[in-house]
Formats: C-alpha cells, structure tokens, sequence
C-alpha cells in the first residue's frame, strides 16, 4: 500500500494545490468579489452599464462571466473612446450576496476611454460606492482578503458594517500612509502599501489583526462581538452623512464570518500568483 509522505508525517494539504481556485482553498465565503474567477469555473462577475455620450447604447446594460472580462468582451461592449461602470459586482460564493449601485453617479469605473481600468474597479473618492444586498452574519470573527490600491490621502472607507460608531466594524485609511481596522473600538493599525497591495484583516475571538503582501500580523487586544443589521458597504461609511468615500482602485475583495489565518498562506499564494503583488 502507498502511503503520501504528507499522510505519514501527518501533515495539512500543501498550501496551494496545482489548479485550486481561491473558493476551493478556502470555501465558505460569506461575500466573495473579483473580475476572476473565485469558483474554478466561470462565474458572471459584473454588470456594466456603458457611456456613450448620449450616443448609440448610451446607458445600455450587459453581464459579463470572468472569461468576458479577460477576453476583451467587455470591453468592446462598452466600445472605443467610451466608459463603463458597474452595477452590480457579483458575489461569487454561492450566497448571492451581491455588491449594487443602481445610481449612475456613484458607480465604479471598470472603462476608462475604452480601455479597461488597470488594478480592478476605480473607486473615485467622491460618490461611488456599493451597498450589499444583505448583511454577512459576522459577529465575533471575521476574515478579508483586499486587493486593493488606496489613493486618497484621508479618512477613506474600503468596508463599513456599522450600525453605528461603537457597533461593527471598517476597514479605512486614516491618512496617506496607515490603513486601520475598526473593530468596536479598538483599532489594528498598519503602514498602507504604495500601489497595489493585498491585505489581510482579521478578527479572531480575541484579537483584531491586519497584514500586508504575506508579512506579520500587528494585532490589538478586543474580546467584543458585533450585532450588526446594516447592510455593508463597499467604499464607503454605512451608518452616515458622511460617507468617507475610497478614493482608489478594488481588484479584489473576499469575506468570511470566520478566522481563516490556517488558509491565508494558501489564499495569498494564489492571490499573489494572479496578480505578482510581492
């Protein structure tokens, strides 16, 4: 009989198997977002409204699979010199948990004179932002995986689940060189990445915890839980006026309601290899 040498030695899968996807690495997702594939397969990723000026199609709306976004069907949909921005960022862990903005004005760019926008989904600062659909159930753990570029130089909001100041938890810039995690009131503090970065933000039962491209985590103590009944969002303050709009690009965004830092070796192998960040 053959027995594996990691079977004998007792040991966990290797980190990243040849072929897995992310979702397969570490399934149970709460709300996964990316323009790949998280599924192995060929999940619809978004819906692109496209700008023509108030010409042909002007305002005309298309989904698109992963493989359309890669093949350039995407892109030729929105047409040359045009824009377009998306409605709807597809949750693709099977909870159709869904990113929307159904108001022109506040809607990424995924186009930018027809040509695609490089690093993912460009968030303006300004107005745009996504609601999700439902809450994520998150209360006292909690995992994100952001690939993501922040360019604005304040209080920017990448992920808001606040029912109010001191109830739930975001993840923001305070400023041009620290992202932060707001857990309660507690707050894990990290150097922002020039460029395009891949955080880890975590929420044990007793630690909240950020890293950045596979490095050490800085940790602060927290032993509270959330009860959280406002629909997250995505780039921007969920219980607010004030919104702290992010002003940067979102490649890629995936969110448990439970520690995975057994998988992040893993999932940050993959991540890494897709988009060569470290």
């Amino acid at each position: 009989m053959h027995v594996s040498l990691d079977s004998a030695l007792g040991r966990q899968r290797r980190l990243n198997s040849v072929g897995e996807s992310v979702l397969q690495i570490a399934p149970s997702a709460a709300a996964a977002y990316s323009l790949r594939s998280l599924t192995g397969g060929d999940p619809k990723v978004v819906r692109v409204r496209r700008d023509t000026g108030g010409g042909a199609g002007d305002n005309d709306e298309e989904d698109f699979t992963a493989s359309g976004v890669s093949s350039g069907a995407l892109v030729d949909f929105v047409g040359s010199g045009n824009d377009g921005f998306v409605e709807t960022w597809y949750d693709q862990s099977g909870n159709s948990n869904d990113a929307v903005q159904e108001t022109a004005g506040s809607q990424p760019k995924i186009v930018n004179a027809g040509s695609l926008v490089s690093g993912g989904l460009d968030f303006d600062g300004t107005t745009d932002f996504f609601e999700l659909e439902s809450i994520v159930g998150i209360t006292s753990t909690a995992s994100h995986f952001a690939v993501t570029s922040a360019t604005g130089g304040g209080s920017d909001t990448l992920f808001d689940n606040r029912d109010s100041g001191t109830d739930g938890y975001s993840i923001r810039t305070l400023n041009s060189t620290v992202m932060n995690f707001d857990w309660l009131s507690s707050d894990a503090q990290i150097n922002r990445i020039s460029g395009e970065g891949l955080y880890y933000i975590n929420k044990t039962s007793s630690e909240a915890q950020i890293g950045t491209n596979g490095g050490t985590l800085v940790t602060t103590s927290e032993l509270g839980s959330v009860s959280v009944t406002t629909k997250p969002k995505i780039g921007a303050r969920s219980f607010s006026s004030t919104f702290n709009f992010y002003g940067g690009t979102i490649n890629e965004f995936i969110i448990y309601n439970s520690d995975q830092t057994a998988n992040r070796p893993a999932v940050e192998t993959n991540i890494n290899s897709h988009y060569s960040i470290f």
